[in-house]
Parts: structure tokens; C-alpha cells; sequence
């Protein structure tokens, strides 16, 4: 534990990133509480990847998980043992470090305190919960992620994006057609993306239309999404994008991809399994 704090010291972000990992693949027993302490200030970090190795070490076992917890339940306002330093501490990193330890640990425990951050929190934080809210998969969570939509920020816009479809909210088909619209291209990216995973017959208009966006990601995958669709009538407005030299051929090979899928009997379509996913 010395030489852990020694190395959190270090100026270096490197030096104190490789220490928690070191600390994260060695750790056999339960961490002391002067362990979880330290870790828990490590939370604070000016560094994104130590943060995130803070969290790890503390989602790892229990009496850190429920100090990860304690901190998301009582945002804006965490208990004295959260802030050993004046309040430039950045109570929001800490919890948005908190909130993604817990959901990559598969931690049901903070789904209660996940809907607070993301109304209230910094754009960090409103983008982890949403995130969070997600990949929890829980249906309670589909009108926070909707209300999200409509966030000023464009990485919380398609971090509800994403979540969405971690839901499987096919419901929210029309909602995620508006976002084929947003003036930020990673939401317009993620929502083509998204409704061709769910399989949106509803956004079959839309996703046509999104075949001519300036972005040649968006327009990628809404050929890929309109072959997982699988209505015929798409193949009159895929065939142009067969000679779009976008993404360097990409665009092309995904659009005959998505033809030669919608032109194959309804049983070979399923037996395919409508192509490969695509980056998104």
C-alpha cells in the first residue's frame, strides 16, 4: 500500500495509471480500509484512465463497491469522505467514475441513483449515467433515456442513443428516427446504427433518406441497416451508393451487401442472419 500511494503521487499520469493496474492485477486479498481510502481519492484524478482504474479496484469488493454506491446515491453532496481536499476535488468525475465501476461489475446497486446525475449532472456525468442506464437493461429506464434525447450535449444525445438500443426499445423507433436528423453527426451516426439493430421497420423512410447524408458513416450504416430491416423496396435507394467511394469503399461494399441480402428469399435472409455488424 505504500509504494501504491508513493506512486499516486507521481506527477506523471503514466506512473499512476500503471500502479492502480498493477495493483488491480495483482490484489488477492480484500483491500484495508487505509486501501479504499486511497482508491477513493484516487477517484478524483485529473486523468480519465486512473480514475477508471480507481473504480475498478474499488468495484472489485464489497466494502468498495458500497462506497462507490454511497457516493452516486448522495450526488451533489457527498459525504465528507468523499472530498479530503477543498470541494475543486470534482465531485462529478469522482462520480462518474463511481457510476461506470458499478455497471461494468454487473452492480444492480446504483440503478436507483442512476436518473439523479443524469438530470442534474455535469456533461461527464449526465453521459456516464445514460450510458449506465443502458447497458443496466432495465425498462424502467427508457423514459430518462427519451427525456436524454433532448440533452444539449451531443455525447449524452448518443449516449441515450446507444442505450436505447442496449434496451431493445423498439417502442422508441420514432424518437431515434428524429435523431437521424441531429445536427451532430455522432448522433446521426449512432442512431443509424441503432435502428438498424432494432430492426425498425418504421424508420425505413428515414434510414433511405440518411443514405444521402453528407457523413459517409451515417450513410454506411444505414445501408447496413436497411439490409437488417429487410424490406425489398430499399434496394432502388441503396443501388446508388454502389459506386460511393466513402470510407474507402466501405460505403460501397456495404450497400451491395445489403442488396444482395433483400434480394435472397425471405428464408435464406434468416438463415444469413442479415450480415455482420458494423462498426458504429
Amino acid at each position: 500500500m505504500i509504494e501504491l500511494a508513493a506512486a499516486l503521487q507521481s506527477e506523471l499520469a503514466a506512473m499512476r495509471w500503471q500502479a492502480l493496474f498493477r495493483f488491480n492485477q495483482d490484489a488477492s486479498q480484500p483491500a484495508d480500509p487505509a486501501t479504499v481510502s486511497l482508491l477513493t481519492g484516487a477517484l478524483a484524478d485529473g486523468h480519465a484512465f486512473v480514475r477508471w482504474q480507481a473504480g475498478v479496484a474499488l468495484a472489485s469488493e464489497a466494502s468498495g463497491r458500497q462506497k462507490l454506491v454511497e457516493l452516486v446515491k448522495n450526488y451533489p453532496a457527498p459525504s465528507p469522505e468523499f472530498t479530503p481536499v477543498p470541494a475543486e476535488f470534482k465531485t462529478d468525475v469522482m462520480c462518474a467514475a463511481a457510476i461506470d465501476a458499478l455497471v461494468d461489475k454487473k452492480s444492480a446497486e446504483a440503478q436507483a441513483y442512476l436518473t439523479k446525475p443524469l438530470a442534474q449532472g455535469s456533461t461527464l456525468l449526465r453521459q456516464s449515467a445514460a450510458e449506465a442506464l443502458g447497458r443496466q437493461g432495465q425498462a424502467e429506464a427508457m423514459p430518462h433515456l427519451l427525456a436524454a434525447l433532448k440533452d444539449s450535449d451531443p455525447w449524452v444525445r448518443r449516449a441515450a442513443v446507444l442505450g436505447l438500443g442496449h434496451l431493445g426499445a423498439g417502442s422508441a423507433a420514432g424518437e431515434l428516427v428524429g435523431c437521424l436528423r441531429d445536427r451532430a453527426v455522432i448522433v446521426r451516426r449512432s442512431a443509424s446504427y441503432v435502428l438498424g439493430a432494432l430492426r425498425a421497420a418504421a424508420a425505413l423512410p428515414a434510414l433511405k433518406i440518411a443514405l444521402t447524408d453528407a457523413d459517409p458513416q451515417v450513410r454506411r450504416n444505414a445501408a447496413w441497416a436497411l439490409g437488417r430491416i429487410g424490406r425489398l423496396e430499399a434496394v432502388s435507394a441503396l443501388t446508388p451508393l454502389l459506386d460511393d467511394p466513402g470510407l474507402e469503399g466501405e460505403v460501397a461494399a456495404a450497400a451491395k451487401e445489403a442488396i444482395a441480402v433483400l434480394n435472397k428469399p425471405g428464408w435464406q435472409r434468416l438463415v444469413m442472419g442479415l450480415g455482420q455488424r458494423l462498426q458504429r
